[in-house]
């Protein structure tokens, strides 16, 4: 018998392939399909009797198992439970955090400055983590996010907390990333579903939680508690990858030892960071995620800030792609942060346009709906936030479903997503039909697109590890994730831009300029209006949210085309999944 070879870092374990006359074979920029893993050269009789020799190939990978990986998802879930929990739990602590440090003007970049990094970072983090280690990147993510979440917990003034906001978003960017990166190395391909099942239903359980949470903490608590109780999580969060996490992960050793950070921080990795293509995609994602998130609320479409901000991020986005064409050259020393190769693969191509559009709706109806239920329901923020429940069920049933049907009964997720898309635009469209107040039927709208989004989302990170080679998987992850989120930036600025443009040409004729300043702060004066009054604002609003909701659907639309052309003769699924 062969002896067992070393088993080497996750970027440089090759890739082999065996002949076979049963329909295995290698997608171009895909993952292995058909039957592979043969210690030995051994000869094979076909059933037309002809005979082919297998080639060598590495032992059987090897997988954490038992406490340690149960340990090691925890940690990971929890990590990134309080990284999304970020970008939604500020949102209804605004108005605590400005009566206490005044700027009332500056409240949104609260939450745009978390975002700009946040969306920035992603795919970075992911391809600087095959360069440098998974560990590294992932305990340097959650040390930044839990000292800048203490940070923004102790300022006293506006400006003080922006700025130590984005640094925030850096950390939570690398958890968002690396969680994505790490989920579907824990386990071998067939169990896939059921990992990024649960790794999803957290991140969707914390994207919609966000504001109830943010509400209760500010109902009973100081504002300052939505940033820190950040601190003792990511410190049990920290101390449990520390302790389990391999140091050389995704390669199990038995070695219990530190990691070597001088081994993983030498001259020869440094020089493969791809530090220009860094620097270009963080400044164009920057600039873009602003424009998009100012644009319609502080300044108009036309304005010149806006605008020049959107030229210099789409001229630095495509000095970004021209410089990754030149870091892709055989003889450079720098690893491209995305190759570009990657999209010339037909379903990596549809993956990363579904994700983008997948983005818009869900954002909106996270963010929307809450504020649909406070401005025309007449509701509180925390009774606005508890509406959300059959969204907030539905979706995590649904990653649960989506992760069984894809581990335990090998659906190929082109179905999962499909139906996933179609879920999601039918909800989509019964919601915007809602012609005033929600009532019952809402509530079915929301379990239908909760169910939507839910598979959606799980599908593809089942899919993306699919369609890709192990060594490309982290920078695909990254940059999947990456996509989506700036997609849900981009979605939420479009429907702002939808509703301000409406309110701002029907308000005027029923309200003063003092009355539609109040209602700008804050929807609850809309309750204190006279009944007739009162009643026709709110019926503004509502055929405002009923436009955001109806530009959804053409997003909706494009991700069910999208899903429909990653149709392949033989359909990729966990039963077909070898060698990876």
């Amino acid at each position: 018998m062969a002896s067992v070879p070393e088993i080497q870092e996750h970027g440089n374990q090759p890739t082999t392939t065996s002949t076979t006359t049963d329909g295995g074979h290698v997608e171009d920029g895909g993952i292995m399909l058909g039957p592979t893993g043969l210690k030995e050269p051994q000869n094979h009789i076909q059933d037309d009797g002809q005979t082919t020799q297998a080639i060598p190939s590495e032992a059987p990978r090897r997988y954490m198992e038992g406490w340690r990986l149960y340990a090691m998802i925890s940690s990971l879930c929890l990590s990134l439970f309080l990284s999304t929990l970020e970008t939604t739990i500020v949102s209804t602590s605004l108005i605590s955090i400005t009566n206490a440090l005044g700027d009332f003007e500056q409240r949104d970049w609260v939450v745009t400055s978390y975002l700009i990094t946040y969306t920035g970072f992603l795919v970075v983090y992911a391809k600087f983590s095959d360069i440098l280690g998974r560990k590294l990147l992932i305990l340097v993510a959650i040390a930044f996010f839990t000292v800048f979440s203490i940070v923004c917990g102790s300022i006293s003034n506006m400006t003080q907390l922006i700025v130590f906001r984005a640094l925030q978003g850096i950390g939570g960017s690398g958890i968002y990333a690396m969680v994505t990166c790490i989920q579907p190395e824990l386990v071998p391909p067939e169990k896939w579903g059921n990992i990024i099942a649960v790794v999803s239903l957290v991140s969707v359980l914390s994207s919609v939680l966000g504001p109830i949470l943010g509400g209760a903490i500010n109902n009973h608590s100081s504002w300052r508690w939505v940033f820190l109780l950040n601190a003792p999580a990511g410190v049990i969060a920290t101390g449990l990858i520390a302790f389990v996490m391999p140091a050389q992960f995704p390669n199990i050793d038995d070695s219990a030892g530190l990691m070597s950070f001088h081994s993983k921080i030498s001259r020869a990795s440094l020089r493969r960071l791809d530090i220009i293509g860094a620097i270009l995609l963080l400044f164009s994602s920057a600039l873009i995620v602003f424009a998009f998130e100012e644009a319609g609320s502080r300044y108009s479409w036309q304005n010149p800030t806006i605008l020049s901000t959107i030229i210099v991020g789409g001229v630095l986005f495509i000095g970004f792609l021209g410089w990754e064409k030149v870091a892709d050259r055989p003889r450079a020393t720098q690893e491209p942060i995305f190759p570009l190769r990657l999209m010339k693969n037909r379903l990596v191509s549809s993956l990363t346009i579904i994700a983008f559009c997948t983005g818009p709706p869900f954002m909106t109806a996270i963010i929307n709906l809450p504020q649909r239920f406070q401005a025309v329901d007449g509701l509180s923020p925390f009774e606005a936030g508890t509406h959300l429940l059959p969204l907030l069920l539905a979706s995590p049933v649904a990653t649960i479903v989506a992760g069984q049907l894809a581990a335990k009964f090998k659906v190929p997720p082109f179905y999962i997503l499909l139906f996933g898309a179609s879920m999601q635009l039918l909800g989509i469209g019964l919601a915007s039909s809602v012609r005033f107040k929600s009532g019952n039927a809402m509530y079915g709208y929301e379990v239908i697109m909760g169910f939507g989004f839910g598979m959606g989302l799980v599908s593809l990170l089942i899919y993306t590890p699919m369609v890709v080679k192990r060594s490309d998987m982290a920078v695909a992850m990254g940059a999947i994730t990456q996509i989506r989120v700036l997609g849900g930036t981009i979605g939420l600025a479009i429907s702002s831009t939808v509703l301000n443009n409406h309110l701002s040409s029907t308000l005027p004729a029923l309200l003063n300029p003092a009355d539609i300043k109040q209602i700008s702060d804050s929807v609850q004066y809309i309750n204190t209006l006279p009944d007739a009054t009162r009643d026709a604002v709110r019926q503004i609003f509502a055929d405002g949210f009923n436009s955001q909701m109806r530009v959804m659907m053409y997003f909706s639309v494009a991700v069910w085309v999208f899903a429909a052309t990653l149709w392949e003769r033989k359909l990729r699924s966990a039963a077909n999944v070898e060698g990876y």
